[in-house]
């Protein structure tokens, strides 16, 4: 148990480094057995004075051996050797030649002590033969590096992924990724030499190349259509547009107001370069937004003329009000104000239009990549992870190759050795060798010495460069990952915090919609007062019209008629007065009717229309009132002429007759504006219905887009965590229990999901 929890708290450099001292270790010792065999062969050899044949031909074998070995495993280790060409009939090679001719019966004559060593060495020799035939049928060619390329070629990619991703959360101008498939790192390497060599080196991995081509062709064209219809849009320039409007509509409706209330002087800002939109267009960020969109530029620009013209209107009107005279007044925001008003929302409206063209552009960029892009990287993935697999699967081969050589070669080998060795010392002992012997030992003593010492210090090398640059990779990740939890959590308060803001916002608007409700309560009220005057005045025309009649029958009573039409000119006009106002009072109704259709958007679409209809409705009765007020002025100027001139009384109550009967044609024509009115309020209460629906459906939306924030900062929690285990690990500070495997995938089951709602939070 103490030695498990002591392999635990070993860091991942510290294990690798730990396993290259182990080798390291045992590659010591077998150089100091060399050493020692080594020192043995030069004591003895010094105490030998001659040498033999004998043991010249056996030395020779025992170096026949090595090199076969050697090619054997120049064909484990050299990638451009991919065919075994060595001696595998153990009866064929020089040593079996020599075991089984003459050689082999000369030396059992020259030294008969030798005939059982002989003997025992025919089984290893056929195994050491066999092996080589095992290993040629298991053996492969295969690419050692192939399968960490392709690897590397994955998360190329999945860079290159994280590129376009950035282009939309971002809000980047415009995307620049390679998009020829045949020039990335992958492509070339495709289409290139290095995958022609490795088909032709392992034919099964060319289908797995073909059908790579075609998602990573897909991939890599998706990236061009994403190019083609992305456009950069500008946050929160519709909605600040939108805004502007709605400021100088209820700039306007103050000017109205104040015309209405006969005030002497405007309390609004004249100065089209002060209002808000008049500082937006002088400012650096105006210009920014219409450096990179033509359409956006047109629309302010022409918007710059009607925008002064309105605010100059609002001088003149000033003026008129200060002189006293309301009448100049609203003539000039009747034939100016309003018409610049209108031009200026159409200018708003053409900009408004321009930015939804950018937004809709980067919508179809949007829906490229879901459609094409991500499929085709999921293909492009499996394709290479198919031919990742083939190329693993063909190290295989090699790795069965390297075990036989190892269980069979090898063992085999060192007992034919072992044995040569026997014989060679067997031959020693009757057989002076030759003092060249007692130099070669020298000589192999030294070079063994050189050569284990060399890789005492490579392996001592290795292990410190491996374990370092592990060390490196796995803590530069971690600290990456740690980054991007922090980013994840920010990032998800910032979304709950918005989703509040716009819950309340919702919430006031509900409380506006109730005020404007009440306000259209109030106008259907005028409304209806409206009427009852229109048929108050029907009514005093016909009484007109019988006057004027009866006074044509008599001329007695014309003094008396006279003063009766006088009498009822008089009160018309203050009835027309009164009608007048009540016009004027609904035209600035509807135009604050307008402006909070406006600001409910999409919703109050309907409810601006009829607004607009009902502010019609009110300059033609304004219109109407004002023509009849000329009309009964000229009534009582001709019966003040009829007083002076009895003789052209008949004449006079002919045009009176016919003047009454335009007045009542007008006043008819009062009545049926004022239903349409009634009719059009009705409809404008439906639209405010709606529009508080819409607001309500909007909090609601709001406060699940908060919750799904609070989920997604509860996830960056648990990969926080998850990043402290791998920093400890790396690290090496352990303080706690390492998480469990189980813990790991549930929580990365947990993060996948919690990826796979995020689109559905940001279309809340």
């Amino acid at each position: 148990m103490e030695s498990n929890s002591f392999w635990q708290r070993m860091t991942v450099g510290k294990r690798i480094a730990f396993g290259f001292a182990v080798v390291l270790v045992l590659l010591t010792a077998v150089g100091l057995l060399s050493f020692t065999g080594v020192g043995g062969i030069v004591h003895n050899a010094g105490m030998v004075i001659d040498g033999n044949k004998l043991d010249g031909v056996l030395a020779q074998r025992e170096v026949d051996h090595l090199n076969w070995a050697g090619s054997v495993n120049a064909l484990l280790t050299d990638e451009n050797i991919t065919e075994l060409h060595v001696e595998t009939d153990p009866r064929q090679c020089g040593f079996g030649k020599w075991l089984y001719g003459e050689g082999r019966k000369n030396a059992e004559a020259l030294v008969p002590s030798l005939a059982p060593i002989i003997k025992r060495i025919e089984e290893p020799h056929a195994r050491l033969h066999e092996s080589a035939i095992s290993i040629g049928k298991a053996f492969q060619p295969a690419d050692a590096n192939l399968p960490a390329y392709l690897q590397a070629r994955q998360i190329d990619h999945l860079k290159w992924m994280e590129t376009i991703d950035d282009l939309f959360l971002e809000n980047h101008a415009k995307l620049d990724v390679i998009t020829d498939d045949h020039q990335c790192a992958l492509g070339k390497w495709l289409f290139g030499e290095e995958a022609k060599k490795a088909v032709e080196r392992n034919p099964s991995l060319g289908p797995l190349l073909k059908a790579l081509e075609e998602p990573h062709r897909q991939l890599h064209e998706s990236a061009k259509q994403i190019q083609t219809e992305y456009r950069q849009i500008h946050p929160g320039l519709m909605v600040m547009l939108q805004q502007r409007l709605d400021d100088h509509r209820r700039w306007a409706a103050a000017v109205a107001q104040a015309i209405l209330e006969r005030k002497t002087s405007l309390d609004v800002e004249t100065d089209p370069a002060k209002c808000a939109f008049g500082k937006f267009l002088q400012s650096r960020e105006a210009q920014v937004y219409m450096a990179s969109s033509p359409a956006l530029k047109q629309a302010l620009d022409a918007c710059r003329a009607p925008h002064e013209a309105l605010h100059r209107s609002a001088m003149d009107i000033d003026a008129s009000l200060k002189a006293g005279d309301a009448f100049s007044a609203r003539d000039v925001y009747t034939m100016v104000t309003l018409p610049a008003l209108e031009e200026v929302g159409k200018y708003f409206n053409q900009a408004i239009d321009a930015e939804a063209k950018l937004m809709e552009g980067r919508n179809k960029a949007l829906d490229a990549y879901r459609k094409h892009t991500l499929p085709a990287l999921e293909k492009t993935e499996a394709a290479m992870e198919a031919l990742h697999h083939e190329a693993a699967a063909l190290l295989e081969g090699q790795r069965e190759a390297n075990q036989i050589y190892a269980s069979q070669t090898m063992p085999s080998l060192r007992t034919v050795q072992e044995l040569l060795g026997e014989i060679r010392q067997e031959a020693k002992k009757n057989i002076m060798t030759d003092v060249v012997m007692l130099d070669a030992a020298k000589g192999t003593k030294r070079n063994v010495s050189i050569v284990g010492l060399a890789a005492i210090i490579a392996g001592l090398f290795l292990a410190i460069v491996i374990a370092r640059g592990i060390v490196n990779v796995l803590t530069r990740i971690s600290q990456n990952l740690g980054e991007g939890a922090d980013q994840v959590a920010s990032a998800s308060n910032q979304v709950a915090g918005s989703s509040q803001s716009l819950a309340e916002g919702a919430s006031e608007q509900a409380a506006s919609l109730e005020e404007t409700s009440s306000s259209m309560e109030e106008m259907a009220s005028m409304t209806l007062r409206n009427s009852e005057n229109a048929n108050q005045a029907d009514v005093l025309m016909q009484k007109t019209k019988s006057v004027v009649e009866k006074a044509s029958q008599t001329m007695e009573e014309l003094t008396g008629a006279m003063e009766g039409i006088s009498n009822a000119s008089a009160e018309t006009s203050k009835i027309i007065k009164t009608i007048d106002e009540i016009a004027f009072q609904t035209n600035l109704l509807a135009l604050n009717a307008a402006v909070e259709a406006a600001r409910a958007g999409e919703a109050g679409a309907g409810f601006a229309v009829v607004a607009d209809e009902v502010r019609n409705l009110a300059v033609r009765a304004a219109e109407a009132a004002k023509n009849t007020t000329e009309l009964i002025q000229g009534t009582v100027k001709r019966v003040e002429d009829g007083a002076q001139l009895l003789d052209s009384t008949t004449e006079a109550f002919g045009e009176v007759a016919e003047t009454t009967v335009k007045v009542g044609e007008i006043v008819g024509e009062i009545a049926a504006a004022s239903n349409e009115q009634t009719q059009g309020y009705e409809q404008i209460r439906k639209a405010v219905s709606e529009m508080d629906k819409v607001t309500q459906s909007t909090a609601a939306n709001s406060e699940e887009s908060a919750s799904a924030a609070e989920e997604l900062n509860a996830q960056a929690e648990q990969m926080k965590q998850i990043v402290e285990e791998l920093m400890v690990l790396v690290g090496g500070n352990f303080s706690g229990q390492p998480v469990s495997r189980k813990a790991l995938k549930g929580q990365e089951r947990k993060m996948l999901e919690a990826r796979k709602d995020l689109p559905a939070l940001g279309m809340i």
